[in-house]
């Protein structure tokens, strides 16, 4: 059996559709506070030493949508303030680049914070004693994490992948620990999409894809795994997988499953022109053909925010049930 069919470590049951532990949920109605930790996908560039969350902009910093990497606002952009089911303040620790321990798996630059970083030297010295400026309360408070792309991509392809990554998928749970014992008790962690589809694998041809794919395969298993095991270890946690590999993959099989994203045109491909950003989320190069917000793919890697859109609108549908 080739390494990357193995499931590194956790593997115990298939993806959640609903929380694991129901009696301590307050509902989605009764979440105000969200705490998420990610990469680029994740980002809006918050800075914990400028303005915290408020009611002119319940993200803190910077001006919404903030800085991301999907040319518009991204899935906690719309988390935050289209799909809350009441006022939602958020820190938003994410940094692109990041993995979950760059020791284990290396970030593109040795700067860039990983999830162990942003737990340590952001959420716990700033956030986790319930400071005034944030005074976030446990039953009101999710914990969102969304981990695996750049572990994935920047391992994948290691003669030694498979340990690597079981690795990484042990410190990813020792993370969530520390976060439980911080006072965290609703987690909602996203699994990997497929960016074994995206520009950046395609171009490194077919058995690039196919490893990565079942790379993925394998690491959202074991996350599954990590949540259920979480609330089976606290039993007052109550822990959500949310399906990210299954949405995308609707996607861009068909634009149209999903209103948010029904106007893309192009979802194999990426156009030079708009790779850097675009000075309107609708920007129209004309040597790209269509305006930019039809493009999934904003570069290599990334998607454009209708996605993110539809994202952010299914995953408050699951915290809904």
């Amino acid at each position: 059996m080739h390494q990357s069919t193995v499931l590194f470590a956790l593997l115990a049951e298939r993806a959640l559709a609903w929380p694991t532990s129901k009696h301590q949920w307050p509902g989605w109605e009764g979440i105000s506070h969200m705490v998420v930790f990610g990469d680029s996908y994740t980002t809006t560039g918050f800075n914990v030493t400028l303005a915290q969350p408020s009611r002119a902009n319940p993200l803190g910093n910077p001006a919404y949508p903030g800085y991301t990497a999907t040319n518009g606002p991204n899935w906690v952009d719309f988390l935050t303030t289209t799909y809350n089911a009441t006022f939602l303040e958020t820190i938003n620790l994410a940094y692109g680049g990041a993995t979950v321990d760059s020791a284990l798996v290396k970030p593109y630059l040795p700067t860039v914070l990983s999830l162990k970083d942003q737990i340590y030297t952001e959420y716990l010295p700033k956030y986790s004693h319930h400071p005034p400026f944030f005074n976030w309360k446990q039953k009101s408070t999710l914990f969102a994490s969304f981990f695996g792309i750049n572990d994935i991509g920047n391992a994948y392809g290691s003669a030694n992948a498979s340990a690597i990554l079981a690795q990484d998928i042990a410190e990813y749970a020792a993370m969530m620990d520390v976060l439980y014992k911080s006072g965290a008790r609703n987690f909602l962690f996203l699994n990997v999409p497929p960016v074994n589809r995206s520009p950046l694998t395609v171009a490194q041809g077919s058995a690039s894809q196919a490893l990565e794919a079942s790379t993925i395969s394998a690491y959202n298993a074991n996350i599954t795994a990590m949540a259920a095991n979480l609330s089976r270890t606290y039993t007052d946690a109550t822990t959500f997988v949310f399906d990210t590999n299954r949405i995308f993959n609707q996607v861009l099989n068909n634009p149209c499953s999903h209103q948010e994203t029904c106007p893309y045109k192009n979802t194999t491909d990426y156009c030079v022109g708009y790779e850097n950003g675009t000075p309107s989320w609708y920007t129209l190069d004309a040597e790209c053909g269509v305006p930019v917000d039809e493009y999934f793919w904003l570069n290599s890697l990334h998607p454009t925010f209708r996605m993110m859109n539809a994202t952010a609108r299914a995953i408050a549908k699951q915290l809904c049930r």
